[in-house]
């Protein structure tokens, strides 16, 4: 039900694949509507597993027997808790520890596909030296527990989890008793169209929701850069590493980052109306890095200008009703 996991199972059904969908608990009525209405559109090309913990590999077996690819996306994305450690490192790396263990158990699997994130490459809020592009070879070696164990920082935490959950996926597939491969998806902040409909803009996805702060006026520009993509690439690149032999093994970055003060500019090109706050900050733009877009020319995938992207998010965030619609 998530944001990327729902785009994801739309594309697969659209292309004719038979999806098998995990969710905790088939009860929550609102996040359970986009599901439904796919079941009633694709009949049963589209199955839901619930009763799915992330924390419990028993628990995925029912929903991957008879299944050859695998997409894991479920991992914690909030900057709201007090205690990254136990909200987001522990969650994300054990839930991917667990699908990988419950696939090997199961047999028959040939790819798992895992969502992973540029920050596990990119030391977001850390130290970067300008104007450094960032590949699939590069690590994020920054953001990393404190001595004692623990972590204070919400963005360390988050970015600390990714990286290490991604690491142990890649571990796992190391191991001599792992028959299938791995390949893993990096993006940066995922926006644009919102096929799910939260039952308010509280439960939006952490990324379209701030693309709504800003284009609302409430957050000024900040120093620095942030990297965009559209869901419809990241969903799309899944699939395609799903589909293509030669992704197997491989890490794929995708998405565009550009200063704080151009994405404000652009949200404002696009809808003039909004008090979009598009001043430099105080102290300058700050720096700008890169990330490098060139192995999705393996799996085929050409990404979608970011104009275009944040035109999508905008249009989607007043179609629920979280903007006003344009003038």
């Amino acid at each position: 039900t998530g944001f990327l996991a729902l785009e994801l199972v739309t594309e697969l059904l659209e292309l004719g694949y038979t999806v098998v969908g995990t969710v905790r608990s088939e009860g929550n009525a609102v996040k359970m509507a986009p599901i439904n209405a796919l079941k009633e559109k694709f009949g049963d090309k589209l199955r839901i597993a619930a009763g799915v913990d992330l924390m419990k590999a028993e628990t995925f077996e029912p929903a991957i027997k008879g299944c050859v690819g695998v997409f894991h996306t479920a991992s914690p994305f909030t900057y709201d808790t007090d205690n990254p450690m136990e909200d987001l490192v522990k969650p994300a790396k054990i839930g991917t520890v667990a699908c990988l263990e419950a696939c090997k158990k199961v047999g028959g699997v040939k790819r798992v596909i895992v969502t992973s994130s540029v920050v596990s490459c990119v030391p977001f809020g850390g130290k970067i030296v300008p104007g450094t592009t960032f590949s699939s070879q590069d690590w994020n070696a920054q953001m990393s527990p404190q001595a004692d164990g623990t972590i204070a920082d919400s963005n360390v935490g988050y970015s600390y989890s990714k990286a290490n959950a991604e690491k142990s996926a890649w571990d796992f597939q190391a191991a001599d008793d792992c028959s299938f491969d791995i390949a893993c998806i990096c993006p940066p902040m995922i926006i644009g169209r919102n096929t799910n409909k939260p039952a308010s803009e509280k439960d939006l996805n952490t990324s379209s929701a701030l693309l709504m702060k800003v284009l609302r006026g409430e957050l000024p520009t900040q120093p620095g850069s942030v990297g965009w993509v559209d869901v419809e690439n990241v969903a799309g690149s899944h699939i395609a590493a799903y589909v293509r032999p030669e992704a197997g093994g491989r890490r794929f970055l995708l998405g565009n980052a550009v200063t704080w003060v151009d994405t404000a500019k652009m949200l404002k090109e696009i809808r003039p109306d909004l008090p979009v706050k598009t001043d430099p900050p105080v102290d300058g733009e700050g720096d700008t890095w890169f990330i490098d877009n060139s192995a999705l020319e393996i799996i085929g995938v050409e990404l979608r200008p970011l104009i275009e992207t944040f035109k999508s998010q905008a249009d989607s965030l007043a179609a629920l009703g979280y903007l006003p619609a344009e003038p």
